[in-house]
């Protein structure tokens, strides 16, 4: 009787997860088969294109190829700096006990809590006085200022999980804080800082409002700018617009792919685990 239930709910559950990944599937393969639509066929959204219509990928990279040049030389080095100074930042608070600690670890904190719009105005108006204004380092700053918060509370709850008997063995062994860090800790935190890569890729990768207010030229926007740019208040090319919609969503999904198990493992657990 009890396999019999424990079967069922099997295939219930396998059910629902089948029901939930077409789900999510649905508006990827819309826009996939969208793509390879001629204009005369955008409308019947569900039906397969008669041929492929490639007009709309040579579009899409004649406006937008450099653009997404621009969004790997602005997500790669900004996805790195954010994640070495969170983890930088995450280490002595995690390891940090008293009321001093925990205030420092809250101001941190409130960091997250400023929307994008507020910070808009002052930062382009910063940025213009830096000389970074419409180039890609200028974005590289943002997105790893921004992203400072989020990354410390990340990687001070992931090394808040590994066991302290670890860094006491290390420091009788005569190993310094220093050195226990960057050779021990940082490599037993491999897969919480591969599930905050992933992350932190996707958020930056996926930005269009700083990329609006930072960059005027295809020499430093994004791919997400270009994209919005087919779609006007007068007309949106859909066929290009979704050719160059899943060349974008393709360097995502390969980064969440190759780092699929250790994404899930760093945010189900820590190291000690």
């Amino acid at each position: 009787m009890s396999s019999s239930i424990q079967q069922r709910q099997t295939v219930l559950t396998r059910t629902v997860l089948f029901g939930m990944a077409i789900i999510f599937m649905t508006p990827l393969v819309v826009a996939l088969l969208t793509s390879f639509k001629s204009p005369s066929e955008i409308t019947r959204v569900m039906s397969l294109p008669t041929q492929f219509y490639w007009e709309n990928y040579a579009i899409a990279f004649e406006r937008a190829g450099r653009t997404f040049l621009n969004s790997i030389l602005i997500t790669v080095p900004a996805v790195a700096l954010s994640l070495l100074i969170g983890a930088v930042a995450g280490y002595p608070l995690a390891y940090m006990s008293g009321r001093g600690g925990k205030v420092v670890y809250f101001l941190l904190l409130t960091g997250m809590l400023v929307p994008f719009q507020i910070v808009q105005i002052p930062l382009f108006f910063l940025v213009q006085r830096l000389g970074l204004y419409d180039t890609i380092p200028g974005m590289w700053l943002v997105h790893t200022a921004y992203a400072i918060p989020f990354c410390t509370f990340f990687m001070r709850n992931f090394f808040a999980s590994v066991p302290r008997s670890m860094y006491e063995a290390a420091l009788i062994d005569g190993c310094g804080p220093a050195t226990y860090f960057w050779k021990l800790l940082l490599p037993a935190s491999a897969s919480g800082l591969a599930a905050l890569a992933i992350i932190q890729s996707r958020a930056i990768w996926n930005d269009l409002l700083f990329a609006i207010t930072l960059t005027t030229s295809d020499n430093a926007r994004p791919a997400t700018v270009a994209i919005a740019g087919f779609a006007s208040s007068l007309q949106v090319e859909y066929g290009p617009l979704m050719a160059s919609t899943v060349v974008s969503v393709i360097p995502v999904m390969a980064a969440y792919l190759l780092f699929q198990k250790s994404f899930v493992r760093g945010l189900l657990g820590g190291a000690g685990k």
